[in-house]
């Protein structure tokens, strides 16, 4: 049983309100009592209540993170994207709360807002445009500082911490381009917005920077419905009268599935057919070929999306903070020159 005030009151044969006085360091209370206090408080293992302590402050402690993607397409990323956050928040006293979707339903935000559960929010991989600034209306309503992760928001007035989308697209277009590829396959994924237009972007000013002709037939749209959208995609490219010699995949997972369906058909990787991913997962580098590709910060996306989201607590400002990090090219053994040009 954890040891109360009215344990130390019994204790001490004082007052519940001179001990909780003594407590909390009131100036109406002399210096040997608090000492007294302070002194069986320790010996009995006493522990100050944190929800009477917060009650007092107008404070949880708490941050949640709403996930609004299903969690098994993004877990990967996810395991280091947590323990950036975690350890942000750790470092401000404040504990992480997983949530796993409150897209669409205002009630339930409103609950969440209103039972001041939470001192502020991280939105993960937020929902249209349209959807997103509602959900952050409401929030500013409710005055639950909030943020988005971990894809860029074409508003002035909503805070996100993304990466630069476009930039590690081209980076992948000019890294095959180099090697000789002129035919580069794009599998896009127009569910996450402005995500897929900036890498879309990126592949498109590559190809015209170097004087290719944009192929339509090149660039497919997975839809994720589907459970083998992946398979799906990389069997219309092969099906090509002429399939291309490289493909970029939207992520790291649709690039390792990729892989095995290149196996499953006796297509040599990268001999016959270069294959690079985005995300820069963990998995991609142990995979046979290891996997190309862009690695995001995830680590740091957390971490710098926590920070803000304290700022935006204790200033209280609802002044926006956007941030878009750098990404890095990871070439690996799943690309090489184009066949008829490696030695």
């Amino acid at each position: 049983m954890p040891v109360t005030i009215n344990d130390l009151s019994r204790k001490l044969g004082l007052s519940r309100s001179t001990v909780s006085k003594a407590l909390n360091d009131r100036g109406d209370v002399s210096l040997v009592t608090k000492r007294r206090v302070r002194q069986a408080a320790k010996a009995l293992g006493y522990q100050p209540s944190a929800a009477a302590r917060n009650l007092r402050r107008q404070r949880t402690d708490k941050i949640g993170l709403v996930l609004n993607y299903p969690f098994y397409r993004v877990s990967d990323f996810l395991a280091e994207l947590i323990p950036g956050m975690a350890t942000a928040a750790e470092a401000s006293a404040y504990n992480l709360i997983l949530y796993t979707s409150l897209a669409g339903n205002a009630q339930r935000v409103k609950s969440l807002c209103r039972s001041r559960e939470l001192d502020g929010i991280v939105i993960a991989w937020p929902q249209a445009l349209g959807e997103t600034v509602a959900l952050s209306r409401l929030l500013a309503e409710e005055e639950m500082p909030h943020i988005f992760l971990p894809r860029r928001l074409p508003r002035a007035d909503l805070s996100y911490v993304a990466t630069d989308h476009e930039s590690g697209a081209r980076m992948l277009t000019e890294h095959l381009l180099q090697l000789g590829h002129r035919r580069i396959g794009f599998v896009r994924l127009p569910e996450v917005y402005e995500t897929d237009a900036d890498r879309h972007a990126g592949y498109a000013k590559a190809l015209k920077a170097a004087g290719i002709a944009y192929a339509d037939e090149l660039v497919l749209a997975a839809d994720s419905s589907a459970a083998d959208y992946g398979e799906r995609s990389f069997t219309a490219f092969m099906r090509l009268d002429e399939p291309p010699t490289a493909i970029l995949f939207f992520t790291d997972p649709m690039a390792i599935r990729a892989l095995s369906h290149a196996r499953e058909r006796n297509i040599r990787v990268p001999q016959q057919l270069s294959i690079a991913g985005y995300d820069g997962i963990l998995p991609s580098g142990v995979t046979v070929p290891s996997l190309t590709t862009v690695r995001q910060p995830a680590a740091h996306i957390g971490k710098l999306a926590v920070e803000s989201l304290l700022a935006l607590i204790a200033d209280g400002s609802r002044e926006a903070r956007q941030h878009i990090l750098p990404v890095e090219l990871i070439a690996r053994g799943s690309t090489a020159l184009v066949p008829g040009l490696a030695s």
